[in-house]
């Protein structure tokens, strides 16, 4: 797809995922609470509101857990929204290695066969899983918010399309 238009979830302007979709992506768009978008709140003037971001773009990138079903929720919105598109919906490992069994790794399950179910020749899905992401510098082997751009990036321009993909932090034994 030429000419993207990219909108994120997520405040670049802290150490998030939208971090890294700025570096790579410095024209792109962003939704969060600070400047203006409660994304929790889907009522009838707010849904307006999103969907005249979506509108606006090419390239959703469904970036930020905000609460249970929210992701989902979104994603069902930009289908509703757009008729030709990409989407980029962020997991977690959580989803597979049993570590957690509650409502956030219930919430990406529901995300990510959303996102598989809606995958087709209009809008293009991809669903990342994703380790632990270093939000501090602190943590060497974590994902780095730029190299998770940096993989959508590389994952845009594949000549087949990645409707699932995952990235994993090196484990070590406890």
């Amino acid at each position: 797809m030429s000419n993207r238009r990219i909108l994120c979830t997520g405040n670049p302007n802290k150490t998030t995922l939208a971090s890294g979709v700025r570096e790579i992506w410095p024209d792109a768009v962003f939704m969060h609470k600070s400047n203006g978008y409660d994304l929790t709140d889907f009522s009838d003037t707010n849904i307006e509101k999103i969907q005249q971001q979506f509108k606006n773009c090419t390239t959703f990138i469904n970036a930020s857990y905000i609460d249970i079903g929210i992701q989902s929720q979104l994603l069902d919105l930009f289908f509703d929204t757009v008729k030709v598109g990409e989407v980029f919906n962020i997991g977690s490992t959580h989803e597979y290695d049993g570590l957690d069994k509650g409502d956030y790794s219930r919430s990406k399950i529901q995300l990510r066969d959303n996102s598989l179910q809606k995958n087709n020749f209009r809008i293009n899905t991809t669903h990342i899983l994703l380790g632990q992401i270093d939000r501090t510098g602190e943590h060497e082997y974590w994902i780095k918010p730029v190299e998770v751009a940096e993989a959508i990036k590389w994952i845009m321009n594949q000549r087949y399309k990645l409707p699932l993909y995952s990235i994993d932090q090196p484990k070590k034994p406890w």
